[in-house]
């Protein structure tokens, strides 16, 4: 059985990191208006009360989020911004990296997701994006692209047809992260796709367009389900091996501080994620890396955001390697979709894809001691407190038993959505106790279908459960 994952692992955050969350707040409360000034730095040092050296760290961590940015100059200050999607990958690779996910499961957490937004895509299709799809999949054809990262990008060109923010982001992560580890060194397609097999592949690929195109929903989800499925059956993961040279970093490229931090994190992955190890001094990472300092501090300032590193100051000090926290992730992911408006259908829409595969995948392997486990959950529920919040323990159990350590992150971070977007009647009022009961009704009679190993059952009663959740959520 996989361990859960352990939200709150650093339990004291830096008082810059308390800050920055309180602008995030601060931005999310206000509805996320783009664009306007939170104000200047002299305003900001009283309001929060801090030395304009904490302040500038909280400021360079929202902006590495895209919370906001500091705007130079005459009317400027601290300004909102979109969320930088990007860092939410990044702390999600970072994460997985560290309790060391396969891409066996990546691609595990990514077809149910796909699934979903073909599916969506398929009941409103959205003809001019589908033509362009097809357009660029006779390009690819033409032009013989039939490579890794043609192909990663056709995937991120459908997910973009659905109009689902959860799909969206948790689906173009995968994507992303597979095509990293598949170009990289960490995993391989067994045996290697011959010319003849990837026009095949793409020719699936125009059949999944045609499908969404015609509004056919179960060739649309079924097709996709065969096209991920076939390559999935062909991915092997690699070992890390140590660098046996410094990374070459090319200095004149974008965003210099964020390859850094990839590099950093590289380097700490191939050495097998060695907690409480020093990678070195500040001038030995200067030299090693061949950058400013300036450049250095600010990718330190990175990994520390998602917890993959810590400074030790003084003697035989420098830069530690740390547990990544994966409250970080649910944090940033949540805001993003808090800033795309995702809707209480779309979350619902996207929880059940995720838990229906869990719940399938649980029921299926019928373990006693996952059975015991989700019945003494079901019992905590009967014998503790009427609070909403224990409610989804049971549901992330769930996520963790199935082995797929991505798909049960994804779940913690609907089900912390799910649970903002509560009527305060059914977190608070007089109905909790009703609510309650319901669901622990609900979440009995799935743990039986689990224990009688019946998958069909399973996903009957977690469907009903979770579409029933639609009428406590605004």
């Amino acid at each position: 059985m996989v361990a859960p994952i352990p939200l709150n692992a650093i339990a004291a955050p830096k008082l810059a990191t308390v800050v920055a969350r309180s602008i995030e707040n601060q931005v999310v409360a206000l509805g996320w208006p783009v664009g306007e000034v939170l104000g200047s730095e002299a305003e900001l040092l009283e309001r929060f009360g801090v030395s304009r050296a904490v302040l500038r760290e909280a400021v360079r961590i929202v902006e590495h989020t895209g919370a906001a940015r500091m705007r130079r100059g005459p009317g400027g200050g601290l300004v909102v911004a979109a969320p930088n999607r990007d860092a939410v990958t990044t702390s999600i690779s970072i994460w997985l990296s560290y309790v060391g996910v396969t891409v066996g499961e990546m691609f595990d957490a990514r077809v149910p997701l796909m699934v979903e937004a073909m599916r969506g895509a398929a009941e409103n299709p959205p003809k001019a994006a589908v033509a362009r799809i097809l357009e660029r999949i006779t390009e690819m054809d033409a032009k013989g692209e039939l490579d890794e990262d043609a192909f990663v990008d056709l995937d991120r060109r459908f997910i973009a047809l659905s109009d689902n923010p959860a799909i969206v982001l948790f689906a173009d992560a995968m994507s992303l992260l597979v095509g990293s580890r598949l170009r990289g060194t960490r995993a391989r397609i067994t045996p290697v796709l011959t010319d003849a097999d990837a026009r095949l592949h793409l020719a699936g690929y125009r059949q999944l367009a045609q499908a969404v195109a015609a509004g056919d929903v179960a060739a649309a989800t079924a097709r996709i389900a065969r096209l991920l499925n076939a390559v999935r059956d062909r991915l092997q993961d690699r070992p890390a091996r140590p660098r046996r040279t410094p990374p070459r970093i090319d200095g004149a490229a974008p965003k210099l501080a964020e390859r850094v931090a990839f590099a950093l994190r590289d380097d700490i992955e191939r050495a097998g994620w060695p907690i409480d190890t020093v990678l070195g001094s500040e001038p030995e990472l200067i030299q090693r890396y061949e950058v400013s300092r300036a450049i250095l501090r600010e990718a330190v300032r990175i990994l520390e955001h998602d917890g993959a590193v810590r400074t030790k100051r003084g003697p035989g000090g420098g830069l530690v390697v740390a547990a990544p926290d994966s409250a970080t992730i649910v944090r940033a992911a949540g805001m993003a979709l808090e800033h795309d408006r995702v809707t209480p259908k779309q979350l619902i829409d996207v929880r059940s894809a995720l838990e229906v595969a869990a719940v399938r995948t649980t029921a299926t392997a019928n373990s006693p001691e996952v059975t015991a486990s989700l019945i003494a959950a079901v019992e905590h529920e009967r014998s503790g407190d009427a609070g909403a919040i224990h409610l989804y323990d049971v549901h992330h159990r769930i996520a963790e038993a199935s082995g797929c350590r991505p798909l049960a992150l994804f779940v913690r971070v609907v089900t912390e959505l799910v649970g903002r977007h509560m009527e305060p009647e059914a977190v608070h009022g007089s109905a909790l106790p009703k609510i309650a009961a319901q669901t622990h009704q609900a979440h009995l009679r799935i743990v039986e279908a689990i224990a009688a190993g019946d998958a069909d059952l399973a996903e009957k009663r977690m469907r009903r459960h979770l579409n029933a959740a639609l009428e406590v959520l605004h």
